[in-house]
């Protein structure tokens, strides 16, 4: 009876060792848009931050999140959604949406993974209807009789610089791009991430998306995350992008602090 009672927890704490080694040596790096990669399970992630157009345009609030699924160690699918919203000039107010869904390809270190992915993307928003309706409405003001200026006003700048708002805001309808990402650990606490993403829009516009980042593991601090959680990351973004064939040489700028865990 001892004998068996021995062999019973010598094999279940060579069980439990087994299973110790299994969760350290389980995968866990940081990648872009809020998202980790930990070769099995469901990531979620969130992130807000601000969106600035150009120098004429003024800063809009900016929510994204991201669902992505392991099919297999090396294949992910995923789906993200991104708002933009705020006083985009003195005139318009903006709510812009954009849904995407992607396919990754991973290539996996120890430390170390990298990425290639294609992108579908769908926008919902023209900023156009909104000039057009803030417009329309302001003429019938003045032809009612509400208001009468002193003086004419000349609009020419003002349009020209919503013009260039406008341009980066006018990805419209169907969308498709090539994107690669990497993610690296750094330390036992930090990683670093950054992705490139170029699109072309059925509206014939073409944009290319720079994103680096850095990220904190939170197991590393959080004892109940390190349990039950795959991956928990706190990250932060900051991305610049640009339209190549539309006139506009400037760079959008954007950033994000975000959120993921991993189950």
């Amino acid at each position: 009876m001892k004998w068996i009672l021995f062999v019973l927890l010598f094999a279940l704490s060579a069980f439990a060792a087994e299973v110790v080694d299994s969760s350290k040596a389980q995968p866990n790096i940081p990648l872009p848009r809020q998202t980790a990669y930990t070769g099995k399970g469901l990531s979620v992630g969130i992130g807000a931050g601000a969106y600035k157009p150009t120098e004429d345009c003024d800063c809009v609030g900016n929510w994204q999140g991201q669902l992505e699924y392991f099919y297999t160690p090396n294949i992910t699918a995923g789906i993200d959604v991104r708002f933009l919203g705020g006083n985009l000039d003195s005139d318009v107010m903006i709510m812009y949406q954009r849904y995407r869904i992607n396919l990754r390809v991973h290539k996996a270190f120890e430390s170390l993974d990298l990425y290639l992915e294609p992108i579908f993307g769908l926008e919902n928003t023209d900023i156009s209807e909104f000039r057009e309706q803030v417009k329309a409405h302001k003429s019938s003001i003045r032809q009612d009789g509400w208001f009468t200026p002193m003086f004419p006003v000349d609009t020419t700048d003002a349009d020209s610089a919503r013009g260039e708002c406008e341009k980066m805001f006018s990805l419209d309808g169907f969308s498709l791009g090539i994107g690669a990402g990497a993610g690296y650990r750094l330390t036992e606490l930090w990683g670093l991430t950054g992705s490139v993403l170029l699109e072309y829009n059925f509206s014939r516009a073409i944009q290319l998306t720079l994103t680096p980042g850095v990220a904190l593991d939170l197991q590393r601090i959080w004892p109940w995350a390190k349990k039950n959680l795959r991956s928990t990351w706190l990250s932060l973004e900051f991305g610049t992008q640009r339209f190549f064939n539309r006139g506009v040489e400037e760079w959008a700028a954007f950033g994000f602090l975000g959120f993921q865990i991993g189950v």
